[in-house]
């Protein structure tokens, strides 16, 4: 008797284990691919907009050219609005991007462009979606590039995407990561926010280009590889979320595309 309903428990946690795996599904954002033309379903701040493929010159007159996958991207610009704005806006806590700025030689955050939008996701849903980031600046500058989900307690992974010399894919002066990939596994069930945000770091000159898609683009004359492929583990809990609750903002290595 006592083997039979063992036998039955293991065959009942297999058929939930099973349902729970069919369940997953990838999450679908509004507007995802950008092929209204516009950020329409995207709240946008700062200097974020829709545009067909395009290029970049940097500050020592480097060229590169980003090409959507399909006829549309987002192409964000790190000027026109302060990060106490997106902070505030994605009821994340006061300073808590800065900490991510990771800069031997010093200096904050000075202003910065985001697009966000909400979603509904269940535990195990995926969300994927792909990104480029192009560096006008120049080291001693760093200006960061983030991906941020807000989950449904309120608390926030915070992920650096890339920047000038710090954490996530470091590109170097005038550099360019080619097109990546963002995906996150939901841990929670209800609404999210995902939101994109690149910033200036030190000054409000030579904005950083973030370019968002739902697959990979292209990229010439190549799509070179960043300085370092993997950024340095870690991890930092924060209190004090404006959502309410425990932020937990964390740097994961970025799966390429």
């Amino acid at each position: 008797m006592n083997i039979k309903r063992t036998l039955l428990a293991a065959i009942a946690a297999a058929g939930l284990f099973a349902a729970a795996n069919t369940s997953a599904a990838v999450v679908s954002l509004n507007n995802q691919n950008f092929e209204t033309g516009t950020l329409s379903g995207w709240t946008a701040i700062g200097s974020a907009f829709a545009t067909n493929s395009t290029s970049v010159t940097t500050n020592d007159n480097i060229v590169w050219n980003i090409g959507a996958a399909d006829t549309t991207m987002a192409q964000l610009d790190s000027g026109n609005s302060s990060i106490a704005s997106i902070e505030l806006a994605l009821g994340l806590t006061s300073g808590v991007l800065n900490t991510y700025n990771t800069n031997a030689n010093g200096g904050d955050l000075t202003d910065g462009s985001a697009i966000y939008q909400s979603f509904v996701g269940n535990i195990g849903d995926t969300l994927a979606i792909a990104w480029d980031y192009v560096a006008r600046d120049y080291i001693p500058f760093n200006d960061p590039a983030f991906a941020i989900i807000i989950n449904p307690d309120g608390s926030a992974v915070i992920d650096v995407l890339a920047s000038i010399h710090g954490l996530g894919m470091a590109v170097g002066t005038s550099g360019h990561t080619g097109w990546q990939t963002f995906s996150e596994t939901l841990t929670q069930t209800g609404t999210f926010t995902i939101a994109f945000v690149t910033t200036n770091d030190k000054d409000t000159a030579l904005d950083a280009a973030l370019f968002i898609d739902n697959v990979a683009g292209t990229c010439t004359p190549t799509c070179p590889p960043p300085v370092n492929q993997v950024p340095e583990p870690g991890s930092l809990a924060l209190l004090g979320l404006g959502l309410g609750g425990l932020a937990v903002a964390r740097r994961r290595s970025m799966k390429s595309a």
